[in-house]
Parts: structure tokens; C-alpha cells; sequence
């Protein structure tokens, strides 16, 4: 009877430490033949559970915390010989022609742009902060986006940012050329500033 009890004890002390510890608990089930004949079943299931957590990356420039600054300085040509002033100068004698000079800018490189994320549906999209610089300055619409790969930059211009899908669990890369376009010779002048915030969103 003791060596019943001990047994008995043992038992219960097991399958306590077994749910204790967290271990997992299976169906049971049983198939009984009194006859001794026949075939008998017995059947257990198991539930498998996967868990993925969701990620989304977004680079577009240079990586972690730097900012990249797209550039355009403007260079004056006066007609008619034409002549580019100098960077710094006063009083100096021109053959100017009297017609309205220009005023261009080469557009500055190309930004390497990165996305990747396991979201069923992501998107991609753009907001414009306010112009700081004298009033009457370049629009957003001046400024369009070359691409070339496969992210998509959300709107063909800075005055037409939207929403655009790309692939989910692919990397999508490429560059971004943006251009300055406009009529720099209306525009009074200073320095004029802005930002843009691109936002990659998995849902």
C-alpha cells in the first residue's frame, strides 16, 4: 500500500512540474475492443504555431541618422556675349544686349533608395513641409523625380505626392534623380528651403 501511495505521489508531483514549467499539454484519446478482436484507434492532435513579426525598412540617401541635402545654386548668364558674373562683384563693365538674362542650375545626384518588408500590403508616400525663403520662390511642381528600378517614388512631382503599392518581400531598390525645372528668373532672390518626409507603411 505504501509503495501504492509513493508511486501515487510521484505521479502527481511529475505532472505538476510539468504544467509548471509550461510544458505542453497533448489530446488523449483511447479505442477499446472487448473482444479482443478487431482494430482499435487511438488519435491525438497536435496544433503547430508559427509566429512572424512584421519589419519594414525605408532608406533613402545615406543610411541611419544623415539627412541628405539636394542642391541647386543658380548661375547667372547675361547676353549677349554671354557672360557669367563672378562670384563676388561690383561695378564691373558688361556687354549686355538689354535682353533678360538666364539663370540655371545643374541638377545635383542621384539618391540611392531602399525598401523592404514583409507586409501583405505596403505603400510609400510623401509630404511637403512649408518653404521657408521670400514669397514667390520655386512651387513643389518644379521639382520632378527621375526613377530608375523598382521603388516607385510616390508621384512623378514634389506637387503631386501620393500613395504607391511595392512588392512585399522583395527588396525594392534604385535611384531617385530629382530636377529642378520652373522659371528661375521670376523667382526674387535668396535661399529658399524645404523638407521632404517619406513614409513606408506595411499593412
Amino acid at each position: 500500500m505504501k509503495t501504492t501511495i509513493t508511486r501515487l505521489a510521484l505521479t502527481a508531483s511529475a505532472a505538476g512540474l510539468a504544467l509548471a514549467s509550461g510544458g505542453a499539454l497533448a489530446e488523449s484519446t483511447y479505442g477499446y475492443a472487448a473482444s479482443g478482436a478487431g482494430t482499435v484507434t487511438a488519435t491525438a492532435h497536435v496544433n503547430l504555431s508559427v509566429t512572424v513579426p512584421k519589419l519594414i525598412l525605408l532608406r533613402i540617401g545615406s543610411a541611419s541618422t544623415t539627412v541628405d541635402t539636394e542642391s541647386w545654386t543658380m548661375s547667372a548668364s547675361i547676353p549677349d556675349t554671354p557672360t557669367v558674373p563672378a562670384a563676388t562683384a561690383n561695378n564691373v563693365p558688361v556687354n549686355w544686349s538689354g535682353a533678360v538674362p538666364t539663370l540655371t542650375a545643374a541638377d545635383p545626384t542621384a539618391l540611392n533608395v531602399f525598401a523592404w518588408t514583409n507586409a501583405p500590403t505596403p505603400t510609400i508616400d510623401c509630404a511637403m513641409g512649408v518653404w521657408a525663403g521670400p514669397a514667390g520662390g520655386p512651387a513643389n511642381a518644379d521639382f520632378t523625380i527621375t526613377v530608375t528600378g523598382t521603388l516607385p517614388h510616390p508621384g512623378a512631382n514634389l506637387g503631386a505626392c501620393a500613395s504607391n503599392v511595392f512588392a512585399a518581400n522583395t527588396l525594392a531598390s534604385g535611384t531617385w534623380q530629382y530636377a529642378l525645372g520652373g522659371t528661375p528668373g521670376s523667382w526674387p532672390a535668396g535661399v529658399y528651403t524645404n523638407t521632404i518626409t517619406y513614409t513606408a507603411t506595411g499593412i
